[in-house]
């Protein structure tokens, strides 16, 4: 068997194997996703349920002055 024979056999055992990689890659990201999910909840529980609202908010984009007008308190209260 000369080179470009075993050249051609290694590629198609490369090919026969993709289907079966490509679906671990994908098992890999959801896996990964599911990961990025949790440590978003555990991180967030350990606020209080008026600190997660806050930083909800502050995540969506809203001012510190938009802040206290939804919750109706001061500055420092919202910064703290």
């Amino acid at each position: 068997m000369n080179q470009s024979e075993k050249l051609l056999i290694a590629i198609e055992n490369i090919l026969s194997a993709a289907p079966d990689l490509v679906d671990g890659v994908a098992r890999l990201k959801s896996v990964g996703e599911e990961c990025k999910i949790l440590k978003e909840k555990v991180f967030m529980n350990q606020f209080t349920k008026a600190e997660q609202e806050v930083f909800a908010l502050a995540i969506d984009g809203h001012s510190i002055l938009e802040i206290q007008y939804i919750f109706y308190k001061e500055e420092w209260t919202i910064k703290n």
